[in-house]
């Protein structure tokens, strides 16, 4: 406050008049209490920094554990997950082996069903070429039935025609010898 008196005197002293003199004396009154920091407020903020920053390493040291204790738990939890993986990979490996075993017993039944397949075609196959053979036979003999069968119907055929020249030519002398 002296320095605002001081400075009221300094600007009277030079023809300043009062009114105007007092405006700057106010306005510097104004400024001081409002823009400028004393000692005590300058303490203040050096005391609230303080606990801020006490405050802050507390909530940093709080921030660090909780991060350690997430972490530690996603550890955990992806073990679990890796053994639980582990044990799908195995109970999947052994299910494809039995998938894999039961594959080749069917491949296996399958060529046994085959090869009897093909066996019996062989003996239906050889059964027909019996079957063929004999009806190869049955044929031949029933040609050969019917080709004597037409070679005696043919000698029938031309005695009884040579009978029938015979006797009309035997009937026609008759008749010309009576005329």
């Amino acid at each position: 406050m002296n320095a605002l008196y001081s400075l009221y005197d300094a600007l009277v002293s030079i023809d300043v008049p009062a009114d105007k003199a007092r405006a700057v004396v106010d306005a510097m009154e104004r400024d001081m209490t409002a823009l400028l920091a004393t000692k005590s407020d300058i303490a203040m903020l050096r005391q609230d920094l303080d606990g801020s920053r006490v405050a802050a390493k507390s909530d940093i040291a709080m921030l660090r554990q909780d991060l350690e204790s997430s972490r530690a738990a996603s550890k955990s939890d992806i073990e679990m997950l890796r053994r639980d993986l582990e044990g799908s990979r195995a109970a999947s490996k052994s299910d494809i082996e039995m998938l894999r075993q039961d594959l080749e017993g069917s491949r296996a039944a399958a060529k046994s069903d085959i090869a009897m397949v093909l066996q019996q075609m062989d003996g239906s196959r050889a059964a027909a070429k019996s079957d063929f053979a004999l009806l190869r036979q049955d044929l031949e003999s029933t040609r050969s039935l019917f080709s004597k069968e037409l070679e005696l119907l043919r000698s029938s055929i031309l005695v009884r025609l040579g009978s029938m020249m015979v006797v009309s030519l035997g009937i026609l002398f008759a008749a010309l010898k009576l005329t």
